[in-house]
């Protein structure tokens, strides 16, 4: 058994005795994420009890100290643990209180247990794909349900940060001060490598535009790049549709869940949404939806502000809306290509 089956066991252990299961049988399998995943070792466990089986998804961390130390407030293992044991239940009971319908809540996946010990970190979570969820194949275009359904949660999730702070200033900056993480670019030599790796692949046409756009990474602070203008959040920072996973209902209706919380940071959600597009979307599905998806995602917005008891008019209104986010949007391209 390695050593990251042997953390993961005794947390599984630990899950075991917390649900009192009967005589229960464990079952742990290493997943691959197909290049997806680098800091962690993915497991898929199976814990049988009886005549049923929990289905389970893991996340053990793979990463040495010497990494850790090359990254200033390099935390992305506890931020994500902290996402699950605290921040989501603030969420969840804001939900609550505000009698928020079920269909139109956010819902993250469902925690089983944690730890944080440093360089043992591990997650269990319910595993999304036995019950028929997958992620979107990331070299292709989203069509309009996906993109329409992925700004949906992430506007929910957007205006469940809005209500934290309203309802709760202080513990909301806490939590802000918790996240300590920060990147500079410059200081990733491997990240600006593959960027001008890719670069090579451009059609020659547009190499030279790409080219000057790349160089001005070194320019560019990752930090200011997040930094909100017209409204705080707390920003998922990494909406591509590999952090997404999604099924489509014998209806037809796509179900979509946010995944992977490691980089929550305070921030803009202009900056949040137009990552998600320029990531996941081609020119083709812009030409075609690119102000509809800005319409929609504003409404859902407005929609879940409302639900919390929030006046969007007041507090983050069309037209700031459209400030933030014409200015941001260079800076996420940026973001996007990296």
């Amino acid at each position: 058994m390695s050593d990251h089956e042997q953390i993961l066991t005794k947390l599984l252990n630990k899950i075991v005795t917390e649900l009192a299961l009967v005589t229960p049988r464990v079952k742990i399998q290493p997943i691959s994420s197909g290049g997806a995943n680098f800091t962690s070792q993915l497991f898929q466990a199976t814990i049988s009890y009886g005549d049923n089986e929990l289905k389970l998804f893991a996340k053990v961390a793979a990463i040495g100290e010497k990494f850790r130390q090359e990254l200033a407030g390099f935390q992305i293992f506890e931020t994500e643990n902290n996402f699950y044991t605290k921040l989501m239940k603030i969420y969840e009971n804001l939900q609550e209180k505000h009698n928020v319908p079920q269909d139109k809540r956010f819902v993250a996946p469902k925690c089983y247990g944690c730890s944080s010990k440093l360089c043992e970190e591990v997650l269990v979570l319910e595993d999304l794909s036995a019950q028929g969820f997958t992620v979107y194949d990331r070299m292709k275009s989203v069509d309009w349900d996906y993109a329409s359904k992925a700004v949906e949660e992430i506007a929910k999730f957007h205006a469940l940060s809005v209500a934290f702070e309203n309802e709760n200033k202080e513990e909301f900056n806490k939590y802000l001060e918790s996240l300590t993480y920060s990147l500079d670019i410059e200081n990733i030599p491997n990240l600006t490598d593959n960027v001008n790796k890719g670069v090579r692949f451009v059609k020659e046409e547009n190499r030279n535009r790409v080219e000057a756009f790349v160089a001005s990474f070194g320019k560019l602070n990752y930090n200011d790049m997040l930094k909100p203008i017209k409204l705080n959040v707390l920003a998922h920072c990494d909406n591509r549709v590999s952090n997404q996973m999604y099924r489509v209902n014998e209806d037809g209706r796509v179900e979509l869940k946010i995944i992977d919380y490691q980089g929550i940071w305070r921030g803009t959600l202009a900056c949040d949404l137009l990552y998600f597009i320029f990531s996941a979307t081609d020119k083709k599905f812009r030409d075609q939806h690119y102000e509809q998806l800005l319409d929609h995602y504003y409404n859902e917005l407005s929609l879940a502000m409302k639900r919390l008891a929030l006046n969007p008019d007041e507090i983050y209104s069309r037209e700031d809306f459209d400030f933030e986010y014409k200015t941001v949007q260079r800076h996420s391209m940026k973001k996007s290509s990296c």
